[in-house]
């Protein structure tokens, strides 16, 4: 099957957000010791969970439908 570069690029940036968003809250989750002074780690691990879901279902819905 034939994709045009626009197709792939849009698949790349989506994988890519997916990527971001597991890397921050891997770190969130399994190194907030060293995070520091973050003085609250629920509203970023929901704000990068909320990029990380979004981020899934845009990629789906372009492999779903091309």
């Amino acid at each position: 099957m034939h994709q045009n570069h626009l197709h792939q690029a849009a698949l790349a940036h989506y994988k890519a957000k997916i990527a971001e968003a597991k890397a921050h809250l891997e770190i969130y989750f399994n190194y907030a010791i060293g995070i520091g002074e973050h003085s609250n780690l629920l509203d970023e691990v929901k704000k990068w969970t909320k990029h990380l879901a979004e981020a899934e279902e845009c990629l789906a819905s372009l492999e779903e439908n091309f």
